[in-house]
């Protein structure tokens, strides 16, 4: 519904240009797609308004004329009859030439579509209201996306005059147009517009920049990278403009061109904590961790409880698995109070690595917050049933209030894992069984009630399962993989589980685990050359003991027992306690 209440409350139409009179943009480096975004602030530091000082409509006498359309444009909008609306609203302002007449006429026809309409009446509202910033924006927008550019020129000229009284609020004005020609569809329009308002400010670094930032914004790379060379040039200290220059570098794909910008510019403004930071937010999207960490710890010496900072390097110490460092640095967050949901998450993961786990039940019962609070419920249940509690684990499921089926679906799975794990198939089964009762159908319970079923011999149930997947989801490549692996392994159906593996092999042609499916496929069917190339790359990609058990039995039956020995030496001496591969090896050495 457009409209919800008749005059007088006629302002309460939704802006629909982003762009307005106490608005600025600055740079920020989050986004996600490329670093830099046009930000709205609550307002421009050091500009006044200049817009007078208008009696509102409803303030003034109306005649019955304009009274009668303005009201029926209320109404049609209240109906979703926008383009009704719009002609009262145009009726109305053509019987009263008032500004906000005209801007609630243009914002009508804007959202009818009605680009005609809106214009007309934003070039009469910024007649009457010459030095109001909003209508100037309005009508220069309107001006682009009917492909006026020389027109829209004008107004964008007149946007920085308003803005632009010193160059503080100049550059800021620069950013306003930004914002405001980054939002029209027609980049070449709004390029042009662009290109005009800087031929004649060549000297200036803040049209050059403003100038880099929507190329950059609407895809003309070049451009960018050649204009913000300039600024440069002419204000070499200018931070955001190095910022800048890196997120261009990294667009054009050029990543170590970026980085050696950086360390530049970080050498020659040691001091710059956001140029800092940074430099070393790039350094970890490049994976140079160690080197990312050195920078955060430059940040640290000037300014020690600078919280993202702290942060980073407790993160980069897990990486890097320096956990002393790590666990400083965590601590001292908890210490000021920052981050604590968080800190206390990833102090519980320090301490699992460390093999403490009453200190990591300990943090991770210190998480309050989402995203991290179930996950952490959830490791806390991994926890007691590693340490034998498994009643008191499952328990701890049991008391967790799942907010979405997402969070109970991944509730019924760590209770069936903890079970698997603690040597209880069965009870497994029965728990995936029950949960299908709550969520029938659901592929990733089908899929491990399917594995852990093969586990206790109901090979029908397993079957079943895997088939019920592939029905809903016939390319569901680890039910393809799983279905074809259980036929050739524990059935005579070695061909229809050969076909159900190769269509898997064929959207996934990498992955181990399918290669390894393939080469006992083609062992079971006798063929030894093919089995031993695909368990060859298979146990080169993943040296995993299952992948080892299988290639090790097709090289000692293909007459080659030493290498199959060495392998499974190998894979015995990295785990130990493994049942399968400790199974072929009596069956064949003993």
């Amino acid at each position: 519904m457009l409209l919800k209440k008749t005059l007088p409350l006629l302002f309460l139409f939704p802006l629909l240009f982003q762009g307005c009179t106490n608005q600025k943009v600055i740079y920020d480096e989050s986004h996600p797609s490329n670093g830099l975004k046009p930000v709205a602030l609550k307002k421009v530091e050091g500009l006044k308004s200049n817009t007078p000082t208008v009696k509102p409509v409803a303030e003034r006498p109306l005649s019955a004329a304009v009274l009668y359309h303005l009201l029926s444009g209320e109404i049609a909008g209240q109906r979703g009859q926008f383009t009704q609306a719009v002609a009262q609203y145009m009726q109305a302002l053509k019987l009263e030439p008032d500004p906000k007449v005209a801007e609630r006429a243009a914002r009508i026809a804007v959202f009818a579509h009605d680009d005609r309409s809106a214009l007309e009446a934003a070039q009469i509202w910024v007649k009457l209201e010459p030095s109001n910033l909003e209508a100037q924006q309005v009508t220069a927008a309107l001006l682009v996306r009917t492909g006026q550019t020389d027109a829209a020129l004008a107004h964008v000229e007149k946007i920085l005059s308003l803005t632009g009284k010193t160059k503080k609020t100049e550059s800021k004005g620069f950013m306003l147009i930004v914002a405001l020609l980054s939002k029209e569809q027609d980049k070449q329009a709004a390029m042009a517009v662009m290109d005009k308002l800087v031929a004649s400010r060549q000297q200036n670094p803040a049209a050059l920049y403003a100038y880099s930032h929507l190329a950059l914004l609407v895809g003309e790379l070049d451009k960018a990278a050649t204009n913000i060379d300039k600024a440069l040039a002419l204000k070499p200290d200018w931070i955001d403009a190095h910022l800048l220059q890196a997120n261009i570098l990294i667009r054009q794909g050029r990543n170590a061109e970026a980085l050696k910008k950086l360390a530049a510019a970080t050498a020659a403004y040691p001091d710059e904590i956001k140029l800092r930071l940074y430099y070393a937010r790039k350094l970890i999207d490049e994976k140079k961790y160690e080197q990312a960490r050195e920078q955060f710890q430059e940040v640290l010496e000037r300014q020690p409880e600078h919280v993202d900072a702290l942060y980073a390097m407790g993160l980069l110490g897990l990486q890097l698995r320096k956990l002393d460092q790590a666990q400083a640095s965590f601590e001292k967050l908890l210490k000021i109070g920052k981050r604590v949901s968080a800190t206390n998450f990833y102090l519980g993961e320090l301490y699992e690595i460390k093999k403490q786990p009453q200190q990591a039940i300990k943090y991770y019962r210190g998480v309050t917050k989402n995203p991290q609070h179930i996950e952490a419920q959830i490791r806390i249940a991994g926890l007691l049933a590693g340490m034998g509690k498994l009643d008191a684990a499952r328990s701890q499921l049991h008391r967790i209030q799942a907010p979405t089926l997402e969070v109970q679906l991944r509730l019924y799975l760590a209770e069936g894992e903890l079970l698997q794990a603690a040597g209880q198939p069965g009870e497994a089964f029965e728990v995936y069984t029950q949960a299908l009762e709550h969520m029938p159908a659901n592929a990733r319970l089908l899929y491990a009630r399917a594995l852990v079923a093969e586990k206790i011999k109901r090979l029908d149930i397993a079957i079943q399962d895997l088939q019920l997947i592939l029905k809903n989801e016939p390319d569901n490549i680890e039910a393809l993989n799983a279905l074809g692996y259980t036929l050739v392994d524990k059935t005579d159906r070695l061909q229809e589980g050969m076909n159900y593996i190769s269509k898997a092999l064929t959207r996934k042609p990498d992955d181990p685990a399918i290669m390894d499916s393939a080469g006992w496929a083609y062992y079971r069917l006798g063929k030894y050359k093919q089995a031993l190339e695909l368990l060859h790359r298979a146990y080169a990609k993943m040296p995993d003991p299952e992948i080892a058990s299988h290639l090790g039995e097709v090289l000692w039956v293909s007459g080659n027992q030493a290498a199959a020995r060495k392998i499974w030496d190998a894979a015995l001496q990295q785990t130990p306690k493994h049942e399968l591969l400790r199974n072929v090896m009596r069956r064949f050495m003993e």
